[in-house]
């Protein structure tokens, strides 16, 4: 139960640490231009395309971790050996679009929710 809720609340503090202006409005559209770019085409804000790798690399990371060191159960299951960083961009953009009215949420947040949707845990 205590790890339970030590890593409840670590999660939340890297959700709320990131600030207003890291929300959904922004993130998509910098994996959009992720996903542009990675097509073959040219990134109009190449550190803006940065942050959405990170953004979501950062995430999963995070996520595996509390799995791992922290004993929590698994949020997301992505299949073994992970996805591409392309299909990563896709899921997330797919669903910022479908949840305009969620798009003022913390970036973390959106991303969590996005890939338990994509990839739920049995």
């Amino acid at each position: 139960m205590g790890k339970s809720i030590a890593g409840a609340s670590a999660l939340f503090a890297l959700c709320v640490s990131a600030g207003a202006l890291a929300d959904g409005n922004k993130l998509l559209l910098e994996c959009q231009d992720g996903i542009n770019s990675m097509s073959g085409g040219v990134a109009q804000n190449g550190v803006g395309v940065g942050h959405c790798v990170g953004v979501l690399q950062a995430t999963m990371d995070t996520l595996d971790l509390f799995h791992e060191a922290g004993g929590l159960p698994r949020l997301v299951c992505v299949p073994e050996g992970g996805i591409p960083m392309i299909q990563s961009m896709r899921i997330i953009v797919q669903s910022l679009q479908a949840h305009p009215e969620s798009l003022h949420l913390n970036e973390s947040v959106l991303v969590v929710a996005a890939l338990k949707n994509a990839f739920p845990c049995q």
